[in-house]
């Protein structure tokens, strides 16, 4: 999950390295990055509502969706157990 969410999926570049939603990101509308380090966003959200945000995108931001153009399912469900990783320091 780590590799995938600093590389392929690019995650890194809107939620920073350390998650907490102050990435590079010229020209942002809307909503900052979500701050995955949030340990009571991270309690009021299930796995699957992670899940479908990847595959929907965000309503509301910039999130765009993920699957499958950039990730496969089993790619997502790796950088959600890292994105709830987050939350445990």
């Amino acid at each position: 999950g780590k590799q995938i969410f600093h590389g392929k999926a690019f995650c890194v570049t809107c939620h920073g390295r350390d998650g907490k939603g102050l990435g590079n990101i010229p020209g942002l509308r809307g909503k900052l990055p979500r701050n995955f380090t949030d340990k009571t966003w991270q309690a009021a959200r299930t796995d699957g509502e992670l899940f479908w945000i990847l595959k929907n995108g965000s309503p509301g931001t910039d999130m765009a969706s993920f699957v499958p153009l950039v990730l496969t399912e089993e790619e997502a469900w790796h950088v959600l157990l890292y994105v709830r990783s987050f939350g445990n320091p």
